[in-house]
């Protein structure tokens, strides 16, 4: 004769609720995701003495407009005296260097002056662009 019997009762975890936040997050991120196909072009790039970018503390920015104008924290230098202009300053050179070029300056220019600003021993680079609509 059975006194007592037993039953264990076995808990039970519904994730019904789980598989379906999981679901809408999964359909979020395939349509969200956007694929772009990268396209390149063999070009023959000028040649540079190095390779690598410097950067500054106190913010050294340069622009370069058509017809050889660049200023340099918005005073006017000519291209002789670039490179002593920035070696004169006290420009940190931890910080980045800004460079709004005009579209229309040649590539060799804009070469030739990231090659006095690496020269300078500045590490970090950034071109200035405008923002489609």
């Amino acid at each position: 004769m059975k006194l007592t019997e037993l039953h264990k009762k076995r808990t039970q975890i519904n994730i019904t609720a789980l598989v379906d936040i999981l679901f809408l997050l999964i359909i979020f991120f395939a349509v969200s995701t956007q694929f772009t196909n990268q396209r390149s072009i063999g070009v023959d790039l000028p040649q540079s003495k190095t390779g690598n970018t410097v950067s500054t503390l106190r913010k050294l920015m340069i622009v370069m407009k058509e017809g050889e104008v660049i200023l340099i924290n918005g005073k006017p230098v000519p291209w002789e005296m670039v490179m002593q202009t920035i070696n004169e300053g006290e420009f940190d050179r931890t910080q980045k260097v800004i460079l709004n070029i005009d579209k229309r300056i040649s590539h060799g220019k804009v070469i030739r002056l990231l090659d006095i600003i690496k020269l300078q021993q500045f590490k970090k680079v950034v071109f200035g662009t405008y923002a489609s609509p």
